[in-house]
């Protein structure tokens, strides 16, 4: 618990290094431009979640989990580069982002399922990996959110301990950079990152016993709501699913009255809430 916790400092050291270096030796972190629609920031903002990616890894590579480490870096890589084009409005195609998440996602799958013995379960475990790491970028659109709910979604399916936990606490780490007030975004690197871990935490709760367990899917049950009900509205509506827009839940809260502050702290006390009780109610 303590190596683990270890994390939330370490990812906090090294966020607050690589915006210095950002800022002050070589411009090497995306930025965020500010604009009009969804974007409400005022100046550029650093996208700084591909930083915890080597605090994961090494946890990850402590327990010699290679598939994860190697399913870690392709998301991130996919969502650096993503960063990186959307600074100079030149993204990644859909089709492309597509193809390297699935890649992260099979490699999540393999780390947990023979895909020859159980090749059903490996293409559901694909499939729900994807949605998944997809569902968290969805919710990095509020200020902490993204890494609130990945923290909590990391840190119960975990049950706090192994490198998980770790990556939980590696998001704790960031939140003070991000959440009341963003001095740093995560980006999409960030969010494909956490969500690719949120998913490996699952999936290894899930399918560690005899059988399938279902309670951890409790952990991620409000980015799994927040990303059916947005993809379903956008289907309805004559939409690509893969627009944005200000239909996700943490824009429904906030234009109920929810100041934007406390949107975080409710969605992640729902997540918790989630956890809590699929756990009780597998008991």
């Amino acid at each position: 618990m303590i190596l683990e916790a270890a994390a939330a400092p370490a990812a906090a050291a090294a966020i607050a290094f690589g915006d210095w270096l950002n800022r002050r030796v070589v411009g090497w972190l995306p930025d965020d431009p500010p604009g009009a629609g969804r974007k409400r920031h005022g100046r550029p903002i650093p996208l700084a979640g591909i930083v915890l990616l080597p605090i994961a890894v090494l946890w990850l590579a402590l327990t010699e989990r290679w598939w994860l480490v190697s399913g870690s870096c392709v998301a991130a890589l996919i969502g650096y580069l993503d960063d990186r084009g959307k600074e100079h409005e030149r993204e990644l195609g859909w089709r492309t982002k597509a193809i390297g998440l699935t890649v992260a996602a099979a490699l999540i799958a393999v780390a947990n399922v023979d895909p020859q013995r159980a090749p059903l379960l490996f293409l559901a475990v694909v499939g729900f990996a994807f949605v998944l790491i997809n569902a968290m970028n969805f919710l990095d659109n509020m200020n902490g959110v993204a890494a609130g709910i990945a923290a909590v979604s990391l840190l119960a399916s975990s049950r706090g301990e192994g490198p998980f936990a770790a990556a939980g606490y590696a998001a704790l780490g960031f939140l003070p950079f991000n959440w009341p007030r963003a001095r740093l975004f995560l980006g999409d690197a960030g969010a494909y990152l956490l969500g690719t871990l949120a998913a490996a935490a699952v999936a290894h709760a899930a399918l560690r016993g005899d059988g399938v367990a279902w309670w951890p899917l409790g952990a991620v049950a409000v980015p799994l709501a927040d990303f059916t009900q947005v993809v379903i509205a956008r289907l309805v509506l004559g939409l690509p699913p893969w627009v944005g827009d200000r239909r996700h839940l943490t824009h429904i809260l906030h234009h109920a009255g929810l100041p934007q502050s406390w949107v975080m702290p409710v969605l992640a006390l729902l997540a918790l809430g989630g956890a809590i009780g699929c756990a009780l109610a597998a008991a």
